[in-house]
């Protein structure tokens, strides 16, 4: 066993592994490595997103919205109308309406360590019981960590078999830091508007714990539009259409991913 030293001093001397690296601490040693994982957290919120009925189904569902009001408007049932019973895609998205805002926040959250990750920014958390790294974790709590911030502290090691930056811990930072603290919401690139609705989605991924309980929703309610119209804006926008950059930009070998019309 090789006792931990520099990854330099590792690659001077050849050593069997010198050019392997634990790939989540892989992301912060060049822009071509920090972009491809940039790609990977979209992709991954992209089949998040895909296995929702509230978007995969959102035609269906404004069929049935839109009879529903039509049922409303002529007097309903002091006109003696019969209701207008959903489809299957409104039912499901009422009886699964716990899992479709998990899977929506789960989305949301790999997005946004997307863009951290594209600033330079530390996913995962900082261990302060690691020596000289005490001060940095108190920080984070408050602020985002750039990568360099880190690597000043110690370069990446070599342990006998790969590759890694010291100080980090195996979690990533918490997605309320990112919808709640200032200096977070700064460093996302993103409106308040847009990260208030991501946040009551954070706030709704706890309702699978919790089924049945109320949660008052004015950001969502106060939105002009279907909210699923900003989803799906968003998404495009911010994701699909980065993605594909990237992915052209460096030839990955990732498809294109696919626009929501």
């Amino acid at each position: 066993m090789v006792a931990h030293i520099t990854t330099a001093e590792a690659k001077n001397q050849l050593l069997p592994g010198f050019d392997v690296y634990r790939y989540s601490h892989l992301l912060y040693h060049d822009d071509l490595n920090r972009d491809f994982g940039v790609v990977r957290l979209n992709v991954e919120a992209m089949k998040a997103f895909s296995d929702t009925v509230t978007i995969t189904q959102r035609k269906s569902i404004a069929e049935d919205q839109a009879a529903i009001n039509r049922w409303q408007a002529q007097g309903g049932f002091q006109e003696n109308l019969p209701f207008p019973w959903w489809g299957d895609a409104t039912r499901a998205k009422m009886e699964y309406v716990n899992y479709e805002h998990f899977k929506i926040a789960t989305a949301f959250e790999l997005h946004l360590k997307a863009r951290l990750l594209a600033r330079n920014f530390i996913l995962h958390e900082i261990d302060a019981k690691i020596s000289g790294y005490k001060t940095l974790a108190t920080e984070q709590a408050s602020r985002p960590i750039g990568k360099f911030e880190i690597i000043a502290i110690q370069p990446y090691c070599f342990d006998g078999k790969q590759n890694y930056l010291p100080g980090l811990k195996d979690t990533s930072l918490r997605f309320s830091s990112l919808t709640d603290k200032p200096l977070y919401r700064s460093a996302l690139g993103l409106t308040d508007a847009e990260l208030d609705i991501i946040r009551v989605y954070r706030v709704l991924r706890n309702q699978i714990h919790f089924p049945g309980d109320p949660v008052e929703m004015p950001n969502l309610q106060a939105f002009p539009k279907p909210i699923v119209e900003f989803l799906i804006d968003f998404i495009n926008r911010e994701i699909v259409a980065w993605s594909n950059t990237l992915i052209a930009q460096y030839k990955m070998n990732y498809r294109p991913l696919v626009y929501f019309n």
